[in-house]
């Protein structure tokens, strides 16, 4: 069988709202420190010292080293802040991702999906998609996308961000550009493969991971859909920024976006990743160009930045409120992945991981992480 085929929780007119507020906040207030993303001036700086200059109350992380975990670390930088447990549960916003990728992938080796095949072969009826994020019973707002239009998506698209379909969107959806041409990131393109993982399994989304992935490995913090022992400081500490919503507690799975884990869980995926030969072939096997300035390219499921030592997967996430990043070499096998409560998270994760793979990463660069 050929497998191959030719980031923020609210929807896209919410992230444009947010944007023109920061871009006439930079022009109004030299006194704000600079909105651009520029993380290379922390690099001389201590993870803890970072942690108190910018507020960031939680910070836990694993990294690993020849494919094997290494170390767990804590990190506060408020000084009232309780001691942080290497458990303590997180949103992982878009890291949700790479974990359903994972899953599809292993069902594509073992022959129960086809990269190549439209979305329509798996839902024949159509598929329901609803209008908000948060809100998924059959009374909220949807539409029904249908088979003709399903027809016209590989099943592949949506795992490589190809399907042309758009991050987050409140209206009826159409492919824009056409499945296949262009690198266009989706959160809705990853709710349509949940829509063909739950048709497939016969499962509720939360379920099917359940089984065939976090029972597995072991992944005993982790779950899809929020419980009352996530309650905890992390959450209610959480910082979201200027004029981004507080952060929501996610009642439905979202293949996108809503699962909560520990920074041991995520680590013990990743080795999992690093351990499937197959799998990672496969996750590398049709890279699609993302930004050539930089160099990117992106995978089934992950992000792929090219150095002279291999390329390194990678992938952030970004919820209000929670900053997330992962990035490993299948070469080496080390690694690393950081969750923090604070909007400026992903400058952590940066100092981070100068210490695990040292060197310039472009994927820092890359315009949809901050």
């Amino acid at each position: 069988m050929n497998h191959h085929p030719t980031p923020p929780i609210w929807n896209n007119h919410d992230d444009m709202r947010y944007r023109r507020k920061l871009m006439l906040l930079c022009g109004l207030s030299p006194l704000l420190s600079s909105c651009a993303t520029d993380f290379s001036q922390h690099k001389n700086t201590s993870p803890t010292d970072l942690a108190r200059q910018l507020g960031i109350c939680s910070t836990s992380y694993a990294t690993l080293k020849n494919g094997q975990m290494d170390q767990i670390q804590t990190v506060s930088g408020c000084s009232n802040k309780h001691p942080l447990t290497a458990d303590a549960i997180f949103q992982a916003a878009s890291l949700t991702k790479p974990v359903t990728a994972y899953a599809a992938l292993q069902w594509v080796l073992a022959g129960k999906l086809d990269l190549t095949k439209p979305v329509s072969h798996y839902l024949p009826k159509g598929y329901i998609h609803f209008h908000k994020v948060l809100a998924r019973t059959v009374n909220d707002p949807h539409d029904v996308m249908p088979p003709s239009a399903l027809a016209h998506i590989p099943l592949g698209t949506l795992l490589n961000h190809t399907s042309g379909l758009p991050n987050w969107s409140s209206q009826a959806m159409k492919p824009s550009p056409a499945p296949g041409q262009l690198w266009q990131y989706s959160g809705e393109g990853y709710m349509l493969l949940q829509g063909v993982l739950e048709a497939v399994s016969g499962q509720h989304f939360s379920d099917f991971m359940d089984s065939q992935v976090f029972t597995p490995l072991g992944m005993n913090h982790s779950s899809l859909i929020w419980h009352e022992q996530h309650h905890s400081e992390v959450h209610s500490d959480a910082i979201p920024g200027l004029w981004a919503p507080r952060p929501g507690k996610f009642k439905h799975a979202l293949a996108a976006a809503s699962l909560y884990t520990t920074a041991p869980d995520y680590g013990k995926f990743i080795c999992a990743v690093l351990r499937q030969e197959k799998l990672l072939a496969l996750t590398l096997s049709s890279p699609v160009k993302v930004d050539r300035s930089l160099g990117l390219e992106w995978g089934y499921g992950w992000g792929i930045e090219r150095s002279n030592n291999g390329p390194h997967l990678w992938h952030w996430g970004n919820n209000p409120g929670f900053r997330s990043f992962a990035m490993f070499s299948p070469v080496s096998g080390n690694g690393l992945v950081a969750f923090t409560n604070h909007y400026q998270g992903i400058a952590m994760a940066s100092r981070i991981a100068q210490d695990v793979l040292p060197g310039e990463h472009q994927a820092f660069n890359f315009h949809m992480v901050y």
